[in-house]
């Protein structure tokens, strides 16, 4: 199975996890506002790629990336939005249910992809 990346939609991908980091930034009223923007912005980055720079030869296995990372842009950016205005003063437990909902994304990523060869 050949599987390619495309450097266009790796360099929107990027940006737009950015554009939305910064926003989350911006309307975070709590003093770690610089920290859950940055936070958003990777967590947003690491979803968005294989959603929409990840290539294969099968149809069906492109779908099935794209609809896992649909799933879990929207989950994280859910999960920042809520950190964001509940104002936590320890970052502790936002980083660790970010974690694992990015190691689980990969996980399934991985499974997939293992699964199609």
């Amino acid at each position: 199975m050949k599987t390619s990346v495309n450097v266009i939609p790796v360099i929107i991908a990027v940006a737009v996890a950015t554009l939305i980091g910064l926003l989350v930034a911006t309307l975070c009223d709590s003093k770690n506002d610089t920290v859950i923007g940055i936070a958003t912005g990777v967590s947003l980055a690491v979803t968005l790629l294989p959603m929409l720079a990840i290539k294969t030869n099968d149809n069906r296995l492109n779908v099935n990336l794209r609809l896992v990372s649909t799933i879990f842009t929207i989950l994280v950016l859910l999960v920042n939005v809520i950190v964001c205005f509940s104002t936590p003063n320890k970052l502790t437990i936002y980083f660790i249910v970010l974690g694992l909902i990015l190691l689980i994304f990969i996980g399934v990523l991985y499974s997939l992809i293992r699964s199609s060869e």
